[in-house]
C-alpha cells in the first residue's frame, strides 16, 4: 500500500504538477545517496496529483541506464504506482537493451524516444520524460558531450517536462584530470545551467545517522529565475537544504534541519 504522504509537504511545490511547460529538472546523486525516490515522486506527482481543479492528463516515459524493470516495479509498487504497457507509465530498459551503446549510438536514443513520445501522445495530452543515468553513455561510449546535450534538448521540444538524473560524485566533478572527468563535469554544468530546479542528494557530512538518510539540496536554476523575470513574479529562495529519511515501506520523510 502507498504511504499516506507519498509526496512530502516540503517537496509538493517543486514537483511536476506545479512546473510550467518545457521545464527541465536536474537530479544529482552520489555513491551512498540514491536519488531514485525523487524520480518516483516526480512520477507520482505527474499521475496522481491534481493541478488546481484539473486532473493531470499525463503519460510518463522512464528511461533508465542504471536499473532494470524489476527494480523500478518493486519501488513503484511501494508508493502506489504500477508500471505496465496498459498504464500511463512506459518503461524503457536502456540497461538491458544497451540503448545508445550499439552502432546507432546517441542517434538511436533520440529516434527510439521520439517514437515513444509520439505513442504516448496518442492517449495523453502531456508527457513527462525521465532520463535516469544518461550520463552513463559518456563513460561507456565515445559519444561527445555536445551530442548528448543536443539529444536532450531535442527531446525536450516534444514533451511537457523533462527530468534528467546524473552522478555528481566528487572525483567526476572536481578532479577533472581524465577525459571522463572533464566530459562528465562539462555535462553536469551544462544541464544545470539549463535546469529550472536542481535536486542534489548527498550523505551527511558528519557520517551516518539512525534517523537521517541524507541531505537534499534544491536549488533554483537559471531557467526559474528567467521565468520569474518574464512574469514579474517575486523571486523565490535560491536554495533550500533539507534532510530526508527513507523508511523501509518506501515512504520518505523530508524535514528541515533541527526538526524532529
Amino acid at each position: 500500500m502507498p504511504s499516506q504522504h507519498t509526496i512530502p509537504p516540503l517537496l509538493s511545490s517543486h514537483l511536476y504538477s506545479t512546473v510550467p511547460g518545457g521545464s527541465l529538472s536536474f537530479v544529482t546523486s552520489v555513491l551512498g545517496a540514491s536519488a531514485n525516490w525523487i524520480l518516483l515522486r516526480h512520477i507520482y506527482a505527474a499521475l496522481k496529483v491534481s493541478n488546481g481543479d484539473q486532473r493531470q492528463d499525463t503519460a510518463v516515459i522512464l528511461v533508465s541506464w542504471l536499473h532494470g524493470l524489476d527494480f523500478w516495479k518493486d519501488r513503484a509498487r511501494k508508493v502506489g504506482l504500477s508500471f505496465g504497457k496498459s498504464g500511463k507509465v512506459t518503461f524503457i530498459d536502456a540497461l538491458e537493451s544497451g540503448l545508445g551503446l550499439h552502432q546507432g549510438g546517441i542517434e538511436e536514443v533520440e529516434h527510439l524516444l521520439l517514437e515513444a513520445i509520439d505513442e504516448a501522445k496518442t492517449f495523453s495530452t502531456r508527457v513527462l520524460l525521465i532520463l535516469d543515468g544518461i550520463d552513463f553513455l559518456l563513460a561507456a561510449t565515445q559519444v561527445c558531450v555536445a551530442a548528448v546535450l543536443d539529444t536532450i534538448w531535442e527531446l525536450r521540444e516534444h514533451v511537457h517536462a523533462t527530468v534528467v538524473s546524473a552522478s555528481a560524485d566528487f572525483p567526476l566533478i572536481q578532479a577533472q584530470h581524465s577525459p571522463l572527468e572533464l566530459n562528465h563535469a562539462a555535462f553536469v554544468m551544462s544541464v544545470a545551467h539549463q535546469a529550472r530546479l536542481i535536486w542534489g542528494v548527498r550523505e551527511l557530512d558528519t557520517g551516518s545517522a539512525r534517523d537521517v538518510s541524507g541531505v537534499l539540496r534544491i536549488t533554483r536554476g537559471p531557467a526559474a529565475k528567467e521565468d520569474e523575470e518574464e512574469i514579474g513574479g517575486q523571486a523565490g529562495e535560491d536554495a533550500q537544504e533539507l534532510l530526508y529519511f527513507i523508511v523501509g515501506d518506501g515512504s520518505v520523510r523530508v524535514f528541515d534541519r533541527g526538526s524532529t
